[in-house]
């Protein structure tokens, strides 16, 4: 028992990576009562409430090793304090090499405080309690299945799927008909103790998942047997109104109006031209008219064009100035777009496959460096390997699921079915072919080659965020080019933003070295700026 109860996982770094950013995408549909439910609705997939470490360590005694205002840091950006050089909080990294999400956002301080209340006592906790009926024999209804939605949403979506599909553990489709009720709460409510009993089905069950063990849930029976009751009819009651991961809404983007301007263009030049032939007809009757009564022969221009001939020679200076006014604008307009040659601002193509930024920066709050990792440390920001779409994909597979992309619905499960195949992945055995193959993903931000610029200088020195560049990528389903990355455009930024110089040495001593005479000349307007420590000599960019 002592064995089993004190089991540390012996799976590789990939697998305990993969419990982990599964939390990421926990859909948190009940309003949090007390540490014991902020805990389970938001911790449980990564830690017990014990000394045994599940993917992050076992949390006994951590109030009394941690302060409440460090214990607040670390649950809202672990990494922030790793970044600002804090020891404990580079201890742990460094000993669990995994990086703990972010609850910055999802979490209140007060709601951070309540778990730790709660780890300070957690077998005096309170447990989620609801609504739901006690007796065996309740009519399974809309409220109960909806109660039962609640509960498995907040405990169990981020390792288990309604339908027969695996994610972490198996599909619980039909699981009712395997396993009696009294059998799955206790497994439900602490596994590694059923399954020290000697259990046979929870040990068949534990090795077949390579020994990972299932963390003890903190759910009363009434939760389990609501939840039984969805797990058995997951489409029985309408969705429960709630803000999903997967399906981004967002406005259609307008239609293209240039072929309507085009058309609308041709039919007035046509009108034009057909009122003037009219015109002229009418013009020579008239003439003719008037000659005839007067006893003379009209000689005057007859067709369209000899009437232009004629205004023309009889106004040679008008034209002449007409003809130096066109000539002087083409020149200024064909300069003008000399100067777009290169410039794809607004260009958004369609990716091979269809990945949306709205939601995984957004809606999922997915840091950019996760995916583009060497934009800290190299002159470019990479593209993501599909290894890393799998550290989440291999579980979420989105099935029934839709989403928005360049304004139409797509399925999810479909495009992420392409990484699959990319991949030779078999999602039902879990295992990878041979015949690999690269996504052709297209180009979208492209600089000339004799331009210089480091992703590196900007984010890790600079400290610029992505959107200074790339616009609210958060906000984009379809990347496309924001800013128009310009030479001009680069000078602007280099005039207006100032060094990020607090904590940086280099500066300190770039400070202690200038002369005093340029500092008041530079420090006049209390900053300084990219171009005032030679930001603008040509080689910078231009090498």
């Amino acid at each position: 028992m002592n064995k089993i109860l004190n089991l540390k996982s012996k799976s590789s770094f990939f697998k305990l990576s993969l419990i982990c950013f599964s939390s990421l995408f926990l859909q948190l549909n009940i309003v949090a009562q007390n540490g014991a439910e902020i805990f389970n609705a938001n911790c449980t997939a990564c830690h017990f409430t014990t000394a045994d470490r599940l993917v992050g360590p076992g949390l006994l005694g951590v109030t009394e090793k941690r302060s409440k205002e460090w214990f607040t840091k670390w649950v809202k950006d672990s990494q922030k304090m790793v970044a600002e050089g804090d020891a404990d909080a580079i201890a742990l990294f460094e000993e669990y090499q995994i990086p703990m999400q972010s609850f910055e956002g999802v979490l209140t301080d007060a709601e951070i405080l309540a778990v730790y209340d709660f780890l300070s006592n957690p077998e005096g906790g309170q447990k989620v309690e609801e609504s739901v009926s006690t007796s065996k024999d309740v009519v399974e209804d809309d409220a109960l299945i909806a109660q039962g939605q609640k509960v498995f949403k907040a405990n169990c979506s981020a390792c288990h799927s309604v339908g027969a599909n695996k994610i972490v553990g198996p599909g619980l489709q039909g699981i009712s008909d395997k396993r009696s009720e009294e059998w799955l709460i206790k497994w439900i409510k602490n596994s590694p103790e059923l399954i020290a009993s000697g259990d046979a089905d929870a040990n068949a069950i534990f090795e077949e998942y390579n020994k990972m063990p299932m963390p003890p849930q903190a759910v009363s029976d009434d939760d389990i047997r609501a939840m039984l009751a969805y797990i058995k009819n997951p489409s029985g009651q309408k969705e429960v109104a709630a803000t999903t991961t997967e399906t981004a809404v967002v406005d259609a983007p307008k239609k293209d109006n240039s072929t309507t301007m085009l058309i609308l263009l041709i039919v007035v030049i046509v009108f034009a031209a057909i009122l003037l032939v009219l015109l002229n007809k009418s013009r020579v009757s008239i003439a003719k008219a008037v000659a005839e009564k007067t006893g003379n022969a009209y000689n005057g221009p007859v067709t369209l064009v000899e009437a232009c001939k004629h205004l023309i020679s009889n106004n040679k200076g008008i034209v002449a100035v007409i003809v130096i006014i066109l000539f002087f604008a083409g020149l200024v307009d064909l300069m003008d777009g000399a100067m777009q040659i290169g410039v794809h601002q607004g260009y958004k193509p369609e990716q091979p496959i269809k990945f949306s930024h709205q939601i995984h920066a957004g809606l999922d709050k997915i840091d950019c460096n996760y995916c583009h990792s060497s934009a800290r440390h190299s002159k470019t920001s990479g593209i993501p390997s599909l290894n890393v779409c799998m550290n989440c994909h291999l579980y979420i597979k989105g099935e029934g699921k839709t989403f928005t992309y360049n304004g139409e619905e797509y399925p999810m499960d479909k495009e992420i079915q392409k990484i699959y195949t990319h991949l030779d992945f078999d999602p039902n055995t879990g295992k990878y072919g041979d015949n690999q193959t690269p996504v052709k993903w297209i180009k979208v931000h492209n600089l000339p080659d004799h331009a210089f610029f480091s992703h590196q200088q900007h984010v890790t020195v600079g400290k610029q965020q992505c959107q200074t560049c790339h616009g609210p990528v958060q906000e984009m389903d379809v990347v496309e080019q924001f800013s128009p990355l310009t030479m001009g455009w680069c000078i602007q930024c280099h005039k207006e933003t100032s060094v990020a110089t607090q904590g940086n040495g280099y500066y300190d001593d770039l400070h202690s070295r200038m002369p005093e005479e340029f500092k008041n000349k530079v420090m006049q307007d209390g900053k300084i700026t990219v171009n005032e420590i030679g930001g603008m000599e040509c080689a910078k960019c231009h090498y």
